[in-house]
């Protein structure tokens, strides 16, 4: 008998009167070839004279600060040592300086829209189209999944629309234990909303990952959808959001897919509580300009988006890399490259930061954020071997070579900071300071670039254009504290980062844990901060030789030294009424979504059932017997067990 087969009888019957999987729709899902003759769309830009600009803005900053700094150092003359240094200076400006014009364009927009503006009524859901909730899940807590799937059906009950979409999960969870709870977690699903449409597949062989999870879905059973709208385990939407990305699919059938921005919820920890509140005050204006200057080649984060199937199986088949692994063979980031495929075959991808309703979780501690950012540092720099294939949209390569220098631009920061410390030791005072940064014209530039997101935020709020916020001085609080974690945190981040990058290339493979979703006390790993307080002793040891070296270097060697403590302490969660929690408030923790709220409401029950039918478990089954035969003689007293 199947082992699942250990139910009561009102879940047992829910399981028989609905199957684990529908019929079969199987649609084909060719492998696509690295490069390949790219279809262009008539009648549209697709955005890249915006890049352009973007391009042209960051490049003319950092020629302009790379100049400063060579006339600085050609006084005498530029060593070998110094252009080194001064490749890494301009390589790091023109990264953050091509941020920066994303975030200025993205507050410009902002700053010109009324907040309260009403977007183009769309025509009501075509209740002909069905849409797949698609929760890709590995070895998860599957009751925490299954409590977000409830809210969000309830709500699109109350919608009426409950019946355009159908929940789809797609188990690659490799731990019988944890495949069990799975399981049960699923049938308790069932059988708190029997009028769900839910369906429960598991794959034994976990071939492709998450990738691989999904492509499979979309061979088997993907000619039963028009579209798919892919979760994260943590993932929540609300009804209207779901409802206004299919209504828009079908208002542009040339579109393939299109990505919200989604909000950070639920944060405990100051970690992340901060992670937070930078994506609700930074994360629209970023949003915002990015997909201004993508058009109709924006990107995929892999969740949190919805897709055409047909369109999907169709261009969308991953290719295997050359070479062996951890940077060869299966594609670990597949959503920005599927993007490019599908931009590739001439259909339109689109990032809509608009739509509101997109939630989502932060890892709780740096600890986790440490282990996530190695897993996607390796499948960022696999798309190494993308860049130069043909075939795809420039704004496409725009995208793939943003996600290596979201992790390269850390080896470069640590690389510059390696240069300045030699030449600090080698050279004079006066001369290391020259690519050290003393200069403080060079040092407010940069600090007006990283800073961006910050000031452009306040400039935004002050005006009442930040998207969800007042004008309440609260605001200002936040943004301070939110500075003083992200300030300390940004050094010990880059030799993670560093460690990231050079990894793969050393033939070291990150592995594939599960996301951590909640903070473990006491879970911090202080060895996994050794490297950084190495560096913090090497640069205390260089400043001792140089003590104008110290003038900038400080900041950065006080955070190295002190990565364990700070990690363990941004790992505390305060309580919700202190005034360190309120500190970093957003919208949705003052007045919290229903969708959320009730996701909420519903793992606390969960986990209540799960406790009480844990306890029953425990009890003898002879006074289970004696309980049930005293109740069939009426003699209620003694039922009570």
């Amino acid at each position: 008998m199947d082992a699942r087969v250990r139910l009561d009888g009102p879940t047992l019957v829910a399981r028989l009167a609905k199957p684990e999987t529908p019929p079969e729709a199987p649609l084909l899902m060719p492998q696509q070839p690295v490069s390949d003759k790219r279809v262009r769309v008539r009648g549209e830009t697709d955005g890249r004279w915006r890049l352009g600009v973007m391009l042209v803005a960051a490049l003319g900053i950092t020629g302009l600060a790379t100049t400063h700094a060579w006339s600085m150092m050609n006084q005498d003359g530029v060593s070998l040592l110094e252009w080194v240094g001064l490749a890494l200076l301009a390589a790091n400006l023109a990264w953050i300086s091509l941020a920066c014009a994303t975030a200025v364009a993205g507050a410009a927009i902002l700053m010109t829209r009324e907040p309260n503006a009403r977007r183009p009524a769309l025509a009501p859901l075509d209740t002909n189209s069905l849409t797949a909730i698609v929760f890709p899940i590995r070895n998860e807590d599957t009751s925490r999944v299954t409590a977000g799937a409830q809210a969000i059906h309830d709500q699109l009950m109350s919608a009426g629309a409950a019946n355009s979409f159908e929940f789809f999960f797609l188990s690659d969870t490799t731990d019988p234990d944890l495949a069990r709870d799975e399981e049960n977690a699923i049938d308790r699903f069932r059988t708190a909303r029997p009028h769900a449409t839910i369906f429960y597949r598991r794959r034994t062989l976990n071939h492709g990952r998450k990738a691989g999870n999904v492509s499979e879905f979309v061979r088997r059973w993907g000619g039963r959808y028009e579209y798919m709208a892919v979760f994260d385990a943590d993932s929540l939407m609300t009804s209207d959001a779901l409802i206004e990305l299919v209504q828009r699919m079908d208002a542009q059938p040339g579109t393939a897919l299109i990505q919200t921005v989604p909000s950070l919820v639920n944060a405990q920890t100051m970690m992340a509580r901060s992670q937070q509140f930078a994506m609700r005050a930074y994360g629209q204006i970023f949003g915002t300009g990015l997909a201004w200057w993508s058009g109709g080649a924006g990107n995929f984060w892999g969740h949190n988006a919805i897709v055409r199937v047909s369109a999907f199986a169709a261009h969308a088949g991953l290719p295997d890399l050359p070479g062996k692994g951890p940077l060869g063979g299966h594609i670990l980031s597949h959503d920005f490259v599927e993007a490019a495929l599908l931009r590739r075959a001439g259909w339109r991808v689109e990032i809509a930061p608009e739509i509101e309703g997109s939630y989502e979780e932060s890892p709780p501690t740096l600890d986790d954020l440490v282990a996530r950012d190695r897993r996607w540092a390796q499948g960022n720099l696999q798309h190494l071997k993308l860049l130069g294939a043909r075939g795809f949209d420039p704004v496409s390569r725009a995208h793939i070579l943003s996600g290596v220098m979201g992790y390269a631009s850390a080896l470069l920061w640590f690389s510059l900071i390696l240069v300045s410390a030699t030449l600090a030791i080698l050279m004079p005072p006066a001369a290391a300071n020259n690519v050290g940064g003393t200069d403080f014209s060079l040092l407010l530039l940069t600090a007006l670039i990283v800073l961006s997101p910050k000031w452009l935020a306040l400039i935004l709020w002050a005006f009442g254009r930040l998207p969800g916020w007042n004008r309440k001085p609260a605001f200002l609080v936040g943004l301070l504290t939110e500075a003083a974690i992200s300030a300390p945190t940004a050094p010990i981040m880059m030799i993670s980062q560093a460690q990231a990058v050079v990894m793969p290339f050393l033939g070291r493979d990150c592995g594939w844990r599960p996301q951590a979703r909640v903070a473990v006390a006491g879970a911090s790993n202080g060895n996994r901060f050794m490297p950084q307080m190495i560096a913090g002793a090497v640069l205390i040891a260089t400043m001792l030789v140089n003590a104008g070296f110290a003038v900038w270097a400080l900041p950065v060697t006080v955070s190295l030294l002190l990565a364990a403590p700070i990690a363990s302490g941004l790992s505390f969660a305060p309580n919700r009424r202190s005034w360190l929690w309120r500190a970093m408030a957003t919208p949705e923790d003052l007045r919290t979504p229903a969708v959320v709220s009730a996701a909420q409401r519903n793992a606390s029950r969960i986990n209540w059932q799960l406790t009480v039918e844990q306890q029953r478990a425990v009890i003898p089954a002879s006074a289970v017997a004696a309980a049930l035969a005293a109740t069939k003689m009426g003699n209620t007293n003694e039922a009570r067990i």
